[in-house]
């Protein structure tokens, strides 16, 4: 039986909806908690390429959302540690990790070689860069946000509005998930929501998440 025999049975997919997962380049920026949930579920998928940026290490502190982790991979680079564990997930598939981050400098590049973005990073300063870069290129991006217990995953660019759009300005407060906490299962539920927007546009369903954005408050 084919790997993909379950999602293909789908009307919304079929055999002409999997060719375009498999034929995706899709970039990921970012590898923690949102990451956990959006990387698994695409590679299983069938995402062809696989893109993932993320500068970061490993840390004892994250492993209750980034659960793509183990203890004994604290220290060690997130971006190679997501890689292996999606090669082991799917094996057919192509899976490119840059231990890196995203700046204005390298994101163009990185755009341009994507056919759609995933902003996982949870960090205002990213989610505006790729927004501007991928607006530019119109290139789709799916971005989320997660603080506290919501959060919210959305659809920008591609031909909808940026996130600039909607959120002209970046919070003043300046919490994050470090100074102000977040639970895991909230990470989840809203990770997975980014997978399946990102599906929702390879696949090409109506309506398109594109434009759209979902609120989540646990």
């Amino acid at each position: 039986m084919s790997r993909y025999a379950r999602q293909m049975i789908l009307p919304e997919v079929g055999a002409e909806g999997q060719a375009r997962i498999t034929g995706a380049r899709v970039l990921v920026v970012g590898a923690g908690g949102l990451a956990a949930p959006v990387l698994p579920l695409l590679a299983g998928a069938g995402v062809g390429h696989l893109t993932i940026v993320d500068g970061d290490r490993v840390s004892l502190s994250n492993l209750h959302r980034q659960t793509l982790f183990a203890e004994g991979d604290c220290g060690k680079p997130k971006a190679m540690v997501a890689a292996a564990h999606c090669r082991a997930i799917n094996g057919e598939i192509t899976i490119e990790a840059l231990e890196t981050a995203l700046t204005p400098a390298n994101g163009p590049d990185l755009v341009a070689a994507a056919d759609l973005v995933l902003d996982c990073a949870d960090s205002y300063a990213v989610s505006y860069t790729l927004s501007d870069i991928c607006m530019a290129r119109g290139v789709p991006l799916i971005s989320a946000s997660v603080l506290g217990l919501g959060g919210y995953s959305g659809g920008f660019c591609g031909g909808a509005p940026s996130l600039r759009a909607l959120f002209p300005e970046s919070p003043d407060s300046g919490a994050s998930c470090a100074t102000a906490g977040v639970l895991g299962p909230v990470v989840g539920m809203i990770g997975a929501m980014q997978a399946q927007m990102a599906l929702s546009v390879l696949l090409r369903l109506a309506p398109s998440p594109l434009g759209q954005l979902v609120r989540f408050d646990g």
